[in-house]
Parts: C-alpha cells; sequence; structure tokens
C-alpha cells in the first residue's frame, strides 16, 4: 500500500493500493483499485448528444471491489469527434454524481470535472451508498471517468488521486 498525502484538501494521508496500468494504447491509464480489475466492453450509440454535438463510439470499462471493500470504476469511452470548446464544461459536468456543485480542473494537462456526493440512501429503500466521488477528463476524443463509492471522503479523494493518464506503453 502506498500512503497518498492529501495536505492541500486538510485530509492528511490514507493508505491505497498501488496503482496498475489498463487500456488500450489510445486509452491507457494508471489508477489503484481494491482488488482485481474486470474488464467489459460495450458498444456507443454512435448518436449525438444535440446539447454537447458528440456521441460516444464505444466505452471500455474496468471494474474493481465490491460495497464492503470500496469500489472503483474506470471508463474509457471513444467519443464520435471532439467536444466543441464552448460545450466542454458542462459536457464534462454532466458526468458527475450531482448535477450542481463539482470543480473544473486541470489533470495531467488536460481539462477535467471532479465532483463527490457525501454518503446518502437511494429513493424507495433501494439501499445506501457511500462517500462518491466522480473524476471526469477528458483528452482528444477519449473522455475517462473514474468513479469510486469509498466509506469515506479522505478514501475517495486517495482513489481519484490515483489516476493518471500513461502515454504509451
Amino acid at each position: 500500500m502506498a500512503a497518498v498525502a492529501l495536505a492541500s484538501c486538510g485530509i492528511g494521508e490514507i493508505s491505497v493500493p498501488p496503482p496498475s496500468v489498463h487500456g488500450p494504447a489510445d486509452g491507457r491509464f494508471r489508477a489503484s483499485f481494491p482488488s482485481g480489475v474486470h474488464e467489459r466492453v460495450f458498444p456507443g450509440s454512435r448518436k449525438r448528444i444535440p446539447q454537447y454535438g458528440v456521441g460516444v463510439l464505444f466505452d471500455r470499462t474496468y471494474l474493481s471491489g465490491s460495497s464492503t471493500s470500496g469500489e472503483v470504476n474506470v471508463s474509457v469511452e471513444t467519443l464520435t469527434n471532439f467536444v466543441p470548446k464552448t460545450r466542454l464544461r458542462p459536457f464534462l459536468r454532466s458526468y458527475l454524481p450531482s448535477t450542481h456543485g463539482g470543480r473544473i480542473v486541470q489533470w495531467d494537462g488536460h481539462t477535467a470535472a471532479i465532483g463527490f456526493l457525501p454518503p446518502g440512501c437511494y429513493p424507495g429503500g433501494e439501499g445506501c451508498f457511500g462517500e462518491e466521488g466522480t473524476l471526469v477528463v477528458i483528452d482528444g476524443t477519449t473522455l475517462f471517468n473514474v468513479s469510486t463509492e469509498q466509506p469515506n471522503l479522505a478514501s475517495a479523494v486517495g482513489s481519484l488521486s490515483s489516476f493518471h493518464i500513461r502515454k504509451g506503453n
């Protein structure tokens, strides 16, 4: 386990598993996963979403963890085209767990959105969830959607902080 310092967030240090590398050459990334990683590939609709002017060709998702150990999922989406600059911020925010809040940031030199949702329960008694965090990073026509559910904010921030885009091998 590696310690991640999150002093800038006022959180201190937490332990996260060492990061591992995943993804095809045009969507390679490094992230910490709580356990074995399962990969799934889904076809996209290819239909452009009118308000953003972009659609999804396909989605390669990496899943890990459980409700007891914490969950980390990374979705690597190949987009139909570049997101128009004037629509980039709202497009990234549309992936966040809440329609309000979140921040637009630079992550590894790329425009990104990050947001957190405090623990709560689903309407209708469908269960409860821990601290949810989402980081959405765009690199050309590749979108990385990193989501995590952890027992507390420090673990969620630590999990998202382990994500980095890798170029080449």
